[in-house]
This record gives structure tokens, sequence and C-alpha cells, in this order.
């Protein structure tokens, strides 16, 4: 989420690619509106999808809690998919279902920071994996976190069962006309992270976090309520909450490319 907090995270990659000086960046800061979080509890239903995954969400649900490291959980979680779609739902159902949303770290505003600095692209992208793997083990062993974690957990579920995921970075709000009129634009400030996962060769959107529960307006209480709103929603189609900063998202994949 590009919100006051992470900006010394999203630091490294969009200085190191050269994509904005460190004035621009400020200004984006200054700019930037607090972390979204999802105060909407509103309950949705997906029936179509809750028939089609009946089998592979009670598995999930009834998976022990093991500690595992994130190669091993993945492949736990998927052991009885024989698709990348159903790969994808057990992964979203586990998430869902274990991971909570940390009001403590969206108020104190401590996030994992790494040491970026580098010789090459190769040994930036080295760092990069290094720091995400110890994110994700992080998230695991606190079962919380805020959508940075999520997002970040999420991905590296996914890349270790061979599903390409990547990091969305953009605006959420329940204003939807606010939404609605960022998505006319070119750049805008970003507070939010989400995922996007290629499946039969088109990307669809998933929001772990929003999808897990919501807040109350304090953001001190999380309240586990799965929403099947946000599981695999195509790109032209993005959720009436949410706007992508497709710049943003780009340099966040790719912070080695030219």
């Amino acid at each position: 989420m590009f919100c006051l907090r992470c900006v010394v995270f999203f630091t490294f990659f969009l200085l190191y690619a050269g994509s904005v000086s460190s004035q621009e960046l400020d200004s984006i800061a200054e700019k930037a509106e607090p972390a979204a979080v999802n105060t909407n509890s509103t309950n949705y239903t997906d029936s179509a999808a809750a028939f089609k995954f009946k089998t592979i969400d009670g598995y999930i649900l009834k998976l022990k809690k093991k500690n595992k490291a994130v190669p091993i959980l993945a492949k736990y979680i998927t052991a009885t998919c024989t698709t990348d779609e159903e790969k994808i739902r057990a992964l979203f159902i586990w998430m869902t279902n274990n991971i909570a949303f940390d009001c403590l770290t969206y108020h104190n505003k401590k996030t994992p920071t790494g040491n970026f600095n580098h010789n090459s692209p190769e040994e930036l992208q080295e760092k990069l994996d290094k720091y995400y793997y110890n994110y994700s083990m992080l998230i695991l062993r606190n079962k919380k976190g805020v959508a940075e974690g999520y997002s970040v957990l999420f991905r590296e579920l996914c890349k270790n069962v061979g599903i390409n995921c990547q990091l969305v970075e953009g605006r959420a709000s329940e204003n939807k006309d606010k939404i609605k009129k960022l998505r006319n634009r070119k750049s805008f400030s970003t507070n939010h992270t989400w995922n996007k996962v290629m499946l039969n060769d088109q990307w669809y959107y998933v929001d772990v976090t929003w999808a897990s529960g919501y807040c109350d307006k304090p953001v001190k209480r999380f309240y586990k309520k799965f929403n099947p709103y946000y599981f695999l929603t195509s790109v032209d189609k993005l959720y009436s909450t949410h706007a992508e900063n497709i710049r943003f998202t780009e340099r966040r994949n790719n912070p080695t490319s030219d």
C-alpha cells in the first residue's frame, strides 16, 4: 500500500529503477490517504462458486493447523487440487480462514524493512526474493498482517505451486464515486495492495485481505467474515471499491526492468 507507513519500503524499487525522484516520492507520500481498511460488514454470497468449490472448501476448512515453511505449506494446502483454479481457490480459502487483519500494526505503522542496496539487477532481485519470503514467514508465524502482508504471503504461496501471481498497487475505498473518478487518471497516490493471478492465459484480481473480514470504524477490532466477492474477478471488471495504479503495479512487479 502506498501510504505513509509503506513509503520506506516502496522507495527501494521506485528509486533504484529510476522511476521517480525522492522529491516526487515525498510529494506522493504527503498526498496519500490512510491505508485502506474494509469496514463493510455486508453479507455477500456466491452460490455458484460455493457449489463449484464445495469439495475444495470443505477440505481446506478441515485442515489441521500446522506450522510449516511457505513452500511446504503451499503444497500441503493444494495436495488434492488437480487444476490451477482449484489451487488458487484452496490458497484463498486457507488464508481467509487462517490469517486475520492486524489492527495493532495498522496503527503503530511498524512494517518490515530491508537493505536493498545492490550492484546489479540480479542482486536486487535476490534481495527482494529474500525480503518477500521472510515477510511471508512473519505473517505465517503471527497469523495476521495488514494488506501488504496478506498480499505478499498469497503471492509466495502461489509461487510455490506454479501459479503466476503479482502484487497490485492501487487505491481502495468504500466511496465508489471517488474510486470511479480515479480510474480515469494515469497516476494517483495509492493506499492498498492486493493480487492478480494468471489463469487460462488471463489475469484475475484477488483481494485476500478484504475477503477475510472487516474492521470496526476505529480499526481497533477485526471481525472474521468470509467475503467471496473478492475472488477471481477479471481485470476488466475490477471491484467497484478498487482502482489500480497500473504504473506502480508494473514497477512493483518488475523493479529490475529498464
